[in-house]
């Protein structure tokens, strides 16, 4: 029997930079992936215009998602590869990314006003 657990959507903010969204059960696992080493070194060595998104200094912030950030998530979520793991999505087009590379949506910042 399988347990239905329920996902929200968060952002992390590094700095004041909105950078990727994922899902998890509550504010404090979603704080705790804003500590796992993996996730700094990845974001460490991806650039947005060359430059690193995580300067190895700047605080990481978990915060619910906007609508608008949701609304990216869930597109996602639906136009991308089934996967077991977690699914982040970047709201930043990161460097070396093509057009015809399936790529989670980006574009930074989302259609704000």
């Amino acid at each position: 029997m399988t347990a239905n657990v329920l996902f929200r959507i968060f952002t992390i903010e590094i700095g004041d930079t909105p950078t990727l969204m994922f899902e998890a059960q509550n504010m404090r696992e979603a704080q705790e992936l804003c500590h796992e080493q993996w996730l700094k070194d990845d974001l460490a060595e991806a650039k947005f215009h060359g430059v690193p998104l995580w300067d190895g200094k700047a605080k990481f912030r978990a915060r619910t998602a906007l609508p608008d950030e949701s609304a990216l998530f869930a597109e996602a979520k639906n136009n991308g590869r089934p996967s077991d793991g977690l699914l982040l999505v970047y709201l930043v087009k990161l460097d070396g990314e093509t057009e015809d590379q399936p790529v989670d949506p980006g574009g930074f910042p989302p259609g704000r006003s």
